[in-house]
Parts: structure tokens; sequence; C-alpha cells
């Protein structure tokens, strides 16, 4: 069976690429002061960690490799029998009585059954209207009137709180001509 050599290639191109890294951080170092200086300095510290990193999967894939072949292997050899041994005697087992079947439970009354659990996640439920938030509020002749965000209006005056299900609602309730 042909080898598999990916593991040592991909750990050689981590060695080559934290040996580049090493190498710019080195010559970057002595021109620190300068732009160039630091770009190299920053670019080697990121190829050797890379190169560090690229090492380590190198060693995994060819872990992998191994484990991978072994398994081939093993798979592949025939079971060898040895007619010679003779099986040691085994103890003798005490006679048990045989247990009784167990009878599936009943189901719970106070469970849904499964497909109805399962259409239920499948298509749930619309979510609940959202309460109505405030949009505007002004205060006009002693009352505070609300303008709520499903179109419906309250006010605050002397004499209580009404809630009317539309501005036009509340034009017509005080007898005012719609624009």
């Amino acid at each position: 069976m042909k080898p598999n050599l990916s593991g040592a290639v991909v750990s050689i191109a981590g060695l080559l690429l934290a040996g580049g890294g090493v190498y710019a951080m080195s010559t970057g170092w002595d021109m620190v002061q300068l732009e160039r200086g630091w770009s190299l300095f920053i670019s080697g510290s990121v190829m050797l960690s890379g190169g560090v990193v690229t090492l380590a999967l190198g060693r995994v894939i060819a872990h992998l490799a191994r484990l991978g072949a072994a398994q081939l292997a093993s798979a592949a050899a025939p079971a060898k029998v040895e007619a010679t041994e003779t099986p040691a005697p085994r103890p003798k087992a005490e006679a048990v009585a045989p247990k009784a079947p167990v009878a599936p439970a009943a189901p719970d009354p106070k469970r849904p059954p499964l497909s109805q659990i399962l259409k239920s996640l499948r298509d749930p439920p619309p979510p609940p209207p959202d309460a109505p938030t405030e949009v505007d509020r002004y205060e006009a002749g002693g009352s505070t009137y609300i303008m709520m965000s499903d179109g419906s209006v309250e006010v605050h005056g002397p004499d209580g709180r009404h809630r009317y299900p539309s501005l036009a609602a509340l034009r017509a309730e005080a007898g005012l001509p719609m624009p």
C-alpha cells in the first residue's frame, strides 16, 4: 500500500512558513523605526504563527492517516482461528428466574401525542398581537390626547379617560366636521 505523505507535506509547509516568519521578523527588527520595518515585523509574526498552526495541522493529518491505514488493515486481514487452543471452562451460571415482560407504560393523558407535538413544531402558532404603543401626545383644552400605533386615540380629560378606535370616531362624538 502506498504511504500517505499529505501530513508530511503540510508539516514541511508549516516549517517553511514559520521559518520565513522568523526571517521577516529578524529583518524588520533592524528597520523598526521605518514603516517598512514595522510592516516586515508584523507580517513575520503573522507568518510565524500561521506556520506553527500549519505544522500542527500537518501532524494531525499524519496521525489521522495512520489511524485510517490501521483500520483498513485490520478490516482487510482475515480473522485467524487457532484450533490448538481449547477454550477455558466457563463457570456454571446460577439458575435465574426469567423476568416477566415489561408492559409499555400507559400514555400520560396530560401529555399530547407525538404527532401533535411535531405538527406544532412545523406550524408554530402566530405570535400574539402586540399591544399598541404611544405614537404622539399633545394637550389641548385641558385634555391630553394620546395617539396609539394601531390608530386609536385615548383622551385623558377632567371627566375621565376615554378610548376611541380612531380619530374619525373621536371627531364624530365631539361633533366636529371631518377635514
